[in-house]
């Protein structure tokens, strides 16, 4: 009997020691500082897995004496002790030498930040100033890993434009580059394409960019629609401006394994959210617009049998070069 029950407490104590868990905040990076993104943990105890996300972060919840599986295409696998430590960095070794491709990947994959702005100067104005960052800027990424969808900036590489400010200065440049920022609605320059700036926002009426095949594209800033975003304006005219209000958030990789089954996307995704707005230009009443005959017919409710000569005329998919050619029309 005694010995019966010196078992059961003992198989109770070795079921309480297995209950207990521990929740691991780690990071993976590289040799070389980098952060590896979408990198594959996995406890090796009960098989529970997940990735890390775009900073190389992930969040495990694991026996505090479980041995951690870190792997990532490219790099060398690793077993980590988890040794109740609740805070675990990685560093994945590169399976080879890194070549000259390889750095230039792994410096991709982290924007390096920069303070020193000695000799970079505006030859024209103090445009080139941004405002509430300290002097200081960072190097955006344009391009991502081919597990991250999606982009939050307009390009995926600098392209050149213009900038109009309050006072209807116009400042362009050919040794300027801009990009633009969907996600904190900044508009960024660079001169050397090393370093580069958030332009003031006070001193943008409007700006325009030039798109991979040539053609403008301009934003302008409508405080009625949004005060941090600029939206980019689809048609204009004396009766009628069209916008579309783009603004990009962040989805972080979701993927989680229990050993049996996988859930989740298994990438980092910057997810677009447009939206579609009408100006009455004499009014200043803006509507919102969606993309169907019904929203149309609604907003352009004075336009009567003008609205039904367009519908006969143009037909075909909804979209922003069907919207410019409303515009234009109803501008006539």
């Amino acid at each position: 009997m005694k010995k019966q029950l010196f078992f059961l407490l003992m198989l109770f104590a070795v079921k309480l020691a297995g209950a207990q868990s521990l929740t691991i905040n780690g990071t993976v990076k590289d040799s070389e500082g980098n952060t590896v993104p979408l990198a594959f943990v996995q406890d090796k105890t009960d098989k529970t897995a997940i990735r890390t996300d775009s900073l190389g972060r992930f969040t495990l919840v694991a026996n505090p004496n479980a041995t951690l599986f870190v792997s990532s295409a490219g790099y060398e696998s690793r077993l980590v002790d988890v040794k109740g430590n609740a805070a675990i960095q990685v560093v994945l070794k590169l399976e080879k030498p890194a070549s000259a491709d390889d750095v230039n990947a792994a410096v991709a994959r982290t924007p390096s930040a920069f303070n020193d702005y000695t000799g970079y100067q505006s030859t024209s104005t103090s445009l080139l100033y941004a405002s509430g960052t300290g002097g200081s800027a960072m190097l955006p990424t344009f391009k991502y890993t081919e597990a991250t969808k999606g982009n939050r900036y307009l390009f995926n590489d600098w392209v050149s434009g213009f900038v109009v400010s309050p006072q209807d200065s116009v400042y362009k440049n050919p040794a300027y580059g801009f990009n633009y920022d969907k996600i904190g609605g900044g508009l960024l320059l660079t001169q050397d394409k090393r370093r580069a700036i958030q332009i003031d926002a006070a001193k943008i009426k409007s700006f325009t960019l030039y798109n991979n095949i040539g053609q403008p594209e301009t934003f302008e800033y409508v405080p009625e629609i949004n005060k941090t975003h600029y939206p980019q304006l689809i048609a204009s005219g004396p009766k009628y401006k069209i916008y579309k209000l783009t603004i990009t958030s962040f989805v972080k990789n979701n993927y989680s394994s229990d050993g049996m089954t996988s859930t989740g996307n298994n990438y980092d995704e910057y997810v677009d959210d447009d939206t579609f707005y009408v100006m009455n230009v004499k009014t200043k009443q803006l509507q919102t617009l969606d993309l169907k005959k019904k929203s149309i017919r609604k907003v352009f409710a004075e336009e009567g049998k003008r609205l039904d000569a367009f519908f006969d005329a143009y037909d075909g998919a909804i979209d922003v070069a069907y919207l410019h050619n409303l515009g234009d029309y109803m501008n006539q």
